[in-house]
């Protein structure tokens, strides 16, 4: 993969190339940005001959950054160690320590990146064409949907193992060394594990919804994303879409790869990040603001979406306005 999608869009954001820091060998190429509006760094690792590429993002936006992409088609999982935003068609919230996978290409993606957060991010990136070839080579046909196993990944946070090797790509100093064989062979494993988790999940739990539940939970979701500071109750938005309860819970996670409840909670939260932009209103407002009568509540239920408090959040984005900075590394 001669240039990422992502090393091509930081270019058109003002990315210039510069000599990397210590830690990063010769295979790097290291892109560093320094204006107004963004802080920090990118650093890819693509090489001429390999159908696969290493990215690391590590930097801060002051504003909100709007992604809509069209590209080639490639598969990518990603490790962030921070991040805050959604992912639109379908909305998932994009959150600190979580392992994304995706589907680029064949269309465009779009999502949204929240100002005043450190991106920092591992990924790595395969073309099909390689994606089927490791197929073939190791599991002689038993296993043929690797696009929809990377898809899969976001919906379920809990997959240490990929968190490990990915987190394990950021080089530190001393691992300048670090080989074309090293980086092919976390590639490899990589596949294997998206490959293996895939496998062992149940059966039924691959199966599709119908065109009509389809439907009938993105009106719900609509609805939702309108009223999610309100008292929403399972058997109310069940009934809108003409389901019992128990069918609505499973349909609803089967269509959208979130619990209802997770779900109202991921857009209260986003809702909750403008509100904090302003000056106006305390945390203790927002909450209410929301929907959550507990400030406790709200503080446990944000920290675990957006990776910091409230009160920190507020602090980050207050700082990152009024003067600029880079994250650490």
């Amino acid at each position: 993969m001669k240039v990422t999608l992502q090393e091509r869009a930081l270019i058109a954001a003002g990315f210039s190339r510069e000599s990397s820091p210590e830690g990063f060998g010769p295979l790097w190429r290291s892109y560093r940005v320094r204006n107004e509006r963004c802080q920090g760094w990118f650093h890819s690792l693509s090489l001429e001959d390999e159908p696969w590429s290493v990215s690391i993002h590590d930097f801060v936006i002051r504003d909100d950054f709007v992604m809509n992409f069209d590209s080639p088609r490639y598969l990518t999982v990603t490790w962030f160690r921070s991040i805050a935003g959604e992912e639109f068609s379908p909305y998932r919230k994009l959150r600190p320590n979580s392992i994304w996978g995706q589907s680029i290409g064949g269309g465009p993606w779009r999502g949204v990146a929240h100002g005043g957060i450190p991106v920092q991010s591992v990924s790595i990136e395969v073309t099909p064409e390689f994606s089927a070839r490791f197929l073939d080579l190791e599991y002689e046909g038993e296993f043929r949907n690797v696009e929809k196993a990377f898809v899969s990944l976001g919906r379920n946070d809990e997959f240490p193992e990929m968190k490990a090797l990915l987190s394990g790509l950021w080089p530190q100093p001393g691992d300048e060394g670090r080989s074309k064989l090293f980086y092919g062979g976390k590639v490899l494993e990589a596949m294997s594990l998206i490959v293996e988790r895939t496998r062992r999940e149940a059966p039924g739990s691959r199966r599709a919804a119908s065109p009509a539940d389809c439907e009938r939970i993105h009106d719900v979701v609509c609805y939702i994303d309108d009223h999610c500071a309100a008292d929403l109750r399972v058997p109310d938005l069940a009934a809108m879409a003409c389901m019992s309860p128990t069918k609505f819970k499973s349909t609803f996670k089967l269509v959208t790869g979130m619990t209802v409840i997770g779900y109202v909670q991921s857009r209260r939260v986003s809702q909750a990040e403008q509100l904090m932009r302003r000056d106006d209103l305390t945390i203790g407002q927002i909450a209410h603001a929301v929907g959550y009568a507990c400030a406790g509540r709200f503080s446990a239920v944000f920290k675990r979406e957006v990776g910091m408090l409230p009160s920190e959040f507020r602090k980050s984005v207050v700082a990152r306005r009024c003067q600029g900075g880079e994250p650490n590394r």
